[in-house]
């Protein structure tokens, strides 16, 4: 089984003031997603740390030397299935019709942030999945699991 921590809009140091600690929850990941809003470099840098493969891409509060470094969306591979990474934008509403004109091609799994709101439903057939944020008052992450051709998620609340 593939076990992937995500995470989005940190929002060091303009909403938190130290970056959360998240070594205990990369542990047994086999990579990370982030999400962007991390607003900082240095938090691009400090999950770099914790020595798993990170696929990030940049929100719309990121600093532009993060924008300089990351996409704005990225498709991944994983045991057949198209995972797509992407921030997200507008409100809430309707949020999934526009993650999903964000990507040209189908996507097993669609996985963002923004909102700030944790999202963990299929919609025909199609997992769509937000973490939440780690700089809100319920700060939650997520993590996905892969395994024979199927992809889940399980948000935690910290």
């Amino acid at each position: 089984m593939i076990k992937i921590l995500v995470v989005s809009d940190i929002h060091y140091p303009d909403r938190v003031s130290v970056i959360p600690d998240l070594s205990k929850f990369a542990i047994d990941v086999n990579a990370i997603f982030a999400l962007g809003d991390f607003t900082s470099f240095d938090v691009l840098n400090y999950l770099n740390s914790l020595k798993k493969i990170v696929y990030a891409v940049y929100g719309n509060m990121d600093e532009p030397l993060l924008k300089e470094h990351l996409r704005e969306k990225i498709s991944i591979e994983i045991e057949g299935l198209k995972v797509c990474l992407t921030h997200g934008n507008g409100g809430p509403k309707g949020i999934e019709e526009r993650i999903r004109a964000t990507f040209e091609a189908r996507c097993n799994a669609f996985v963002f942030g923004h909102t700030h709101q944790p999202m963990n439903k299929y919609i025909d057939e199609t997992l769509y999945f937000n973490p939440g944020s780690l700089a809100i008052q319920n700060p939650s992450l997520g993590y996905l699991f892969v395994e024979d051709g199927n992809i889940w998620g399980d948000i935690v609340y910290l």
